[in-house]
């Protein structure tokens, strides 16, 4: 099997800054994926719209979903401001005690996660996933003022689209 490239700087950018239902061709290009997975999977989700178009949000899940966060922020540079503030990877350093670790590797490797297209490639990546997934209800309620978390936790589906 051929190794995944990630999209150029212009693609990503003009995907992002267009929002707009992207050809078959153009996401597989985003994603790294051969044209036929792709149309597979948007058929498969009801996102594939007349003329071999596929739905903007479905591809922009993808994309989050195929590339960790810090590869698509090195990738836009100058344009990260392409993608919610919120999503911006920063350091953060935890101890915890081996088994809950040892745990949660074998977790991330043996879990089905349904919920995803692409299951998360790293470790950290994994631990993401988890988190995101941890945020209750009641904590988002409690964060509905703070719009940079909202366009962050929401993504893609928080965002205007058209398609």
């Amino acid at each position: 099997m051929a190794e995944r490239l990630p999209p150029s700087r212009d693609l990503l950018a003009r995907f992002l800054r267009e929002r707009r239902p992207v050809p078959i061709a153009e996401a597989a290009a985003l994603l790294g994926w051969p044209a036929a997975q792709v149309e597979r999977e948007a058929a498969g989700r009801e996102a594939l719209l007349p003329g071999g178009l596929v739905q903007w949000g479905t591809v922009a899940l993808w994309v989050v979903e195929s590339w960790p966060f810090a590869t698509l922020f090195e990738i836009l540079g100058p344009d990260t401001d392409l993608l919610p503030r919120g999503l911006q990877p920063i350091p953060m350093h935890l101890e915890q005690p081996a088994y809950i670790v040892t745990a949660l590797r074998t977790q991330w490797q043996i879990e089905g996660m349904p919920h995803r297209t692409v299951r998360p490639l790293t470790f950290a990546d994994y631990l993401t996933d988890l988190l995101h997934r941890a945020i209750d209800p009641d904590t988002v309620e409690a964060m509905r003022d703070d719009e940079e978390f909202l366009r962050a936790y929401e993504f893609p589906y928080g965002e205007e689209q058209s398609g």
